[in-house]
C-alpha cells in the first residue's frame, strides 16, 4: 500500500496525488533497485518505463524511511539531473549574476529536504505536483538572492584617514560568509577584527574581494572594473583567500 500524504491544504484538505502517480507508485513499490535504478534513468516521459519526478520523491522518501540507502542513492542522482536541467533553463547565467551559485544552492537545499525531519510535511507537495513545487522552491532562493544583491549594492563605503577604502561592519557581517570566514564570524564581537583583516589586504586584493564575493560581479566585470585580465582577479582572489583564512585559524 502506498504510504498517505499527511500535509494538508490552506482548505483544510489531505494533499492527494493524482491517480496516474499513485498507481505508478504502487507498481515501482513492488520492484527490485536494479530495475528502479534502469527506470530511473529513462528520459522520454512517453516510455512505458518511466518514472515521474513524483514519484521519484516518494521512492526517495520511502527507501530513507526504511532505511534502504541503497535505494535512496541511487535513485537521487536521476531526480537532481532533472533539477538541474530545470534550473539551467530557469537559472541561466545571462539572467543573474550569481546563477551558478544560485543553482548549487538550490541543488542542495532540495536534497537537504529528504533529510529533514521539519521538511516531511512540506515533500508531500512534490508527490502531487513536483513542476509546480519545485518552481516554488526556486523562485523563493532566486528572490532571496535577488534581495541580497541589491541590499549588497546598496552598502555603503567609507574611508580611512589616509583615504583608503574601508567597509562598514553591516558589509563584513555578510563578508564572513561569502568569504567563507565561517558563520560564526558575524557576531559583533568579531566584526573589528574582520574589518581590521581585510583592510590589512593589499589594496588591489581588497578591491577584487569587494567586487567579487561582496557585490556579486561577474569575474569579467571585476576585471573590467580593474583594467585587468580574469586570471589576475582570480589570483588576487586567491592570495586574498589565503590571508583571511589565516585569519581565521589566528582567532
Amino acid at each position: 500500500m502506498v504510504r498517505p500524504l499527511i500535509k494538508i491544504s490552506e482548505k483544510g484538505e489531505l494533499y492527494t496525488r493524482q491517480p496516474s502517480i499513485e498507481a505508478k507508485i504502487g507498481e515501482a513499490l513492488r520492484q527490485d533497485w536494479g530495475t528502479l535504478a534502469k527506470r530511473a534513468r529513462v528520459t522520454d516521459r512517453k516510455a512505458a518505463d518511466y518514472l515521474p519526478s513524483e514519484c521519484l520523491v516518494h521512492l526517495i522518501r520511502d527507501a530513507i524511511r526504511r532505511g534502504d540507502h541503497r535505494v535512496a542513492t541511487v535513485l537521487m542522482p536521476p531526480l537532481l539531473v532533472r533539477c538541474e536541467s530545470n534550473l539551467n533553463h530557469t537559472v541561466p547565467d545571462s539572467g543573474l549574476r550569481s546563477a551558478e551559485a544560485v543553482r548549487e544552492e538550490i541543488l542542495s537545499d532540495f536534497q537537504l529536504l529528504f533529510t529533514d525531519d521539519a521538511a516531511e510535511d512540506a515533500l508531500d507537495y512534490y508527490e502531487c505536483r513536483f513542476g509546480g513545487a519545485f518552481r516554488a522552491f526556486r523562485i523563493n532562493h532566486v528572490r532571496a538572492e535577488i534581495s541580497e544583491r541589491k541590499e549588497l549594492a546598496d552598502l555603503p563605503e567609507a574611508t580611512n584617514e589616509d583615504g583608503e577604502t574601508m567597509l562598514d561592519e553591516e558589509m563584513l557581517a555578510r563578508l564572513s560568509r561569502l568569504a567563507r570566514i565561517g558563520s560564526s564570524q558575524e557576531d559583533h564581537a568579531y566584526l573589528p577584527q574582520v574589518l581590521k583583516a581585510v583592510n590589512n589586504l593589499p589594496p588591489d586584493q581588497r578591491r577584487a574581494v569587494v567586487l567579487r564575493r561582496i557585490i556579486g560581479h561577474t569575474e569579467e566585470s571585476a576585471a573590467a572594473l580593474c583594467n585587468v585580465e580574469g586570471r589576475t582577479i582570480r589570483y588576487r582572489l586567491s592570495r586574498a583567500d589565503e590571508q583571511l583564512k589565516k585569519f581565521k585559524e589566528e582567532l
